[in-house]
């Protein structure tokens, strides 16, 4: 049915649900499962550096994802699922839209994410990735809310 399933992670909590989530589908549905994490630089002041072309992870957030990113790998292997990937993505726009980017170059059939549950002000402030990805990726989307 899903032929790809791509779950985004940071670390959080609520990350982990997600890829809990997409593991076990990955394992049910028999798909491969791209686990990844995008690295979006923060933004440039006035008189802040202009970040590299194209865009780059830089070592710190490597050597602190890494070790994540083959924990998850080795996680979903032990559940059973069969095909499984992980991988940085560096992106220069926000982190939903390098999400829905990967997302479509990957040719998924799903994308799986966390959401924190942000809601009234603080959402119409801060905006919302889960909501980004939700209006904008071209696959289905599940939203894990535990």
């Amino acid at each position: 049915m899903y032929r790809t399933i791509m779950v985004g992670v940071d670390g959080s909590k609520y990350a982990e649900a997600a890829f809990e989530a997409a593991a076990e589908m990955a394992m049910k549905f028999d798909s491969r499962l791209l686990i990844v994490t995008i690295y979006a630089p923060p933004a440039i002041g006035l008189l802040g550096d202009i970040p590299p072309y194209p865009p780059t992870v830089p070592k710190e957030v490597e050597s602190n994802m890494m070790p994540l990113l083959k924990k998850y790998e080795e996680k979903a292997k032990q559940m059973g699922v069969k095909v499984v990937e992980s991988k940085i993505v560096p992106v220069w726009n926000t982190v939903g839209a390098g999400f829905v980017s990967e997302a479509e170059k990957q040719g998924c059939a799903l994308t799986v994410i966390g959401s924190r549950g942000l809601t009234g002000l603080t959402r119409t402030l801060l905006g919302s990735t889960a909501d980004y990805i939700a209006r904008n990726a071209h696959c289905d989307v599940h939203i894990v809310r535990r």
